[in-house]
């Protein structure tokens, strides 16, 4: 088994976010106010959610004007509305050619034989036998999902002001998902549950209501578990399965075994004719080809003396062609530490230049994979059992934003311009244990273990290595950096806030390839947030929209993501 046979796993894993959430891996709309501003929410952000969105702005006085604790509490429900889609298939069928290479001797025996007697199907044994296992798909293919809706809640904290130092605390749930998806095209996902979260201590320090510079510690939880059915294409130089002599006598101990690898035309003209004709057996016996075990009466398969007859096989070669079907189940965890940077420069009174970096972090994930390989036709199905690891790294961040307050410091215009790194560094690093990994055959010829644990020739793990596991590993390659663009507009009136944005988010992943499908994204939003003795009730809603059209992955319309907010903050 190759290596890069895993990376299908992480392919899962960021296919279904970057698809159907935010693009790329990442989901921005954490708090109240980013919901209902699309995220343009850097240079402007104040209170509780500053400790997420940008920790230099802890420090300056909250839209209230005060010098506050806060906190405040925020639940998410994300709903990605049910689509179907077109694709193009990567099932191409399977089908096989077996060789049987008999002693020079034995050859010659089966020549002389089938000259005599050109019913008995004998020259069967001497040709190549081609056995269609599965047909291919047609081209394209379609898949669907249900409505998926699912609730991420979120907290975030921050202190007052002391001697220009703030602290403060965000938890989010940076990322969630369950969905299953259907039919052909859906089976590349099939059944996907994820989840991201976050926990991040922050600390600003601010100098004279002018400038601040904020450091938060990024602490990360992933997790991810699906089953997904992926079609790998073979070996193109059509390397085989091959048995060694001693397993193919193995096999003759086992009929039922036989009657699998033999075909139907051998069996109708050796085992139909041969042994239901004493004088033809007999003659066969006087060249030593013993075809027939004495007193045997049923005239089926189990009265071939294989044992004679393999045993004079030098070779058994089996080669596969087309597509092998592989089901996996897959699951991984990890910890890990990121960071966050931040600065905010107050610009005369009213205006305010924010940057803020967040770096790539690193996930080292633990798991295990279950494969079940459909090996084809009468060699059955091998399981394949191994510890997992899963190196993954999230990309880093680059905000820059600018925020201006006009009429009395009533109304807020922000813009944001963001950097994804998504080209930096390795996306996918898997180092599966396949010296701890176990093979299992569950059907046909590969679950008769005496066979397949003799020395020498075909293993299990042999029959799973013809698949070239590399051209898949191709999919996701090519993620480009992007940009994003983000506009928000809030009023501030005494009691009532009320805000509107909308933003352009462009897909890391290649349009024009077959892979991770992805588009560009278009989003709005509309929020509003009332405060009632120091109390802060809001509500907002996000919406983007998709259009499938500039990817190879058609839909026929427009894809949606629509996150409603709820938050309920408090300050003293």
């Amino acid at each position: 088994m190759h290596k890069k046979y895993i990376k299908i796993l992480l392919l899962a894993f960021f296919a279904l976010v970057s698809s159907l959430s935010a693009n790329g891996f990442k989901i921005q709309e954490q708090s109240l106010n980013a919901t209902a501003l699309s995220s343009a929410y850097v240079a402007g952000a104040r209170g509780a959610d500053a400790s997420y969105y940008n920790p230099a702005n802890m420090g300056f006085s909250n839209d209230w004007g005060e010098n506050k604790s806060e906190f405040e509490l925020a639940t998410s429900l994300i709903k990605i509305p049910g689509f179907s889609f077109d694709v193009p298939t990567t099932n191409q069928g399977l089908y096989s050619k077996t060789t049987l290479k008999f002693e020079k001797s034995m050859d010659d025996i089966i020549t002389t034989m089938k000259k005599i007697f050109p019913g008995l199907g004998l020259g069967s044994l001497q040709e190549s036998i081609i056995l269609n296992h599965s047909d291919p798909d047609s081209q394209i293919i379609t898949g669907s999902t249900g409505d998926t809706n699912f609730i991420l809640p979120k907290f975030f904290y921050k202190s007052r002001t002391n001697h220009g130092v703030t602290l403060g605390f965000s938890f989010v749930a940076s990322s969630g998902l369950a969905m299953e998806w259907a039919g052909k095209g859906g089976e590349f996902l099939q059944d996907v549950f994820i989840m991201m979260i976050e926990a991040s201590p922050s600390i600003s320090w601010t100098i004279a209501d002018r400038l601040s510079v904020g450091f938060g510690l990024r602490g990360m939880y992933a997790m991810g578990k699906f089953n997904n059915v992926v079609y790998v294409p073979l070996d193109k130089e059509g390397k085989g399965i091959s048995l060694t002599t001693e397993q193919i006598i193995n096999l003759a101990k086992h009929p039922e075994a036989l009657n699998i690898l033999i075909p139907e035309s051998i069996r109708n003209g050796v085992v139909g004719d041969v042994l239901k004709n004493d004088f033809v057996s007999g003659f066969l016996k006087i060249f030593g080809l013993n075809v027939k075990i004495d007193g045997c009466t049923t005239g089926g398969v189990e009265c071939v003396d294989w044992g004679a007859l393999m045993g004079s096989v030098t070779s058994e070669t089996t080669n596969l062609y087309g597509t092998s079907k592989v089901y996996q189940k897959s699951q991984g965890s990890d910890l890990s530490v990121g960071y966050r940077l931040a600065a905010s420069l107050r610009v005369i009174d009213s205006g305010m230049l924010s940057i803020v970096f967040n770096s790539p972090v690193k996930f080292d994930m633990s798991g295990e994979v279950k494969a079940l390989t459909y090996v084809g036709g009468a060699m059955g199905n091998v399981l394949t059992t191994a510890p997992l690891k899963i190196a993954v790294q999230m990309p880093e961040i680059l905000t820059v934003a600018y925020a201006q307050e006009f009429f009395d410091k009533r109304v807020r215009l922000e813009g944001v311009y963001e950097r994804t790194f998504w080209s930096r560094g390795w996306k996918f690093n898997v180092t599966p244990d396949f010296e701890n990994a176990k093979y299992e055959g569950l059907s046909g010829l590969v679950s008769y273990r005496d066979v397949w644990e003799t020395q020498g020739g075909a293993s299990l793990k042999d029959m799973v290595g013809i698949a070239d596991f590399g051209v898949v590993s191709n999919m996701g390659a090519g993620w480009r950096d992007t940009n994003t663009f983000r506009l928000g507009a809030t009023y501030l009136g005494k009691k009532t806030r009320l805000m509107g944005s909308i933003a352009y988010d462009a897909a890391p992943s290649p349009q024009d390839k077959i892979g991770i499908p992805d588009s560009d994204g278009y989003m709005v939003g509309i929020g509003a947030k009332r405060n009632f003795r120091g109390f802060d009730f809001g509500l907002a809603g996000s919406w983007t929209y998709k259009s499938s059209m500039s990817s190879m992955y058609h839909s026929g319309g427009l894809g949606g993501l629509y996150i409603y907010t709820a938050s309920l903050g408090y300050r003293w």
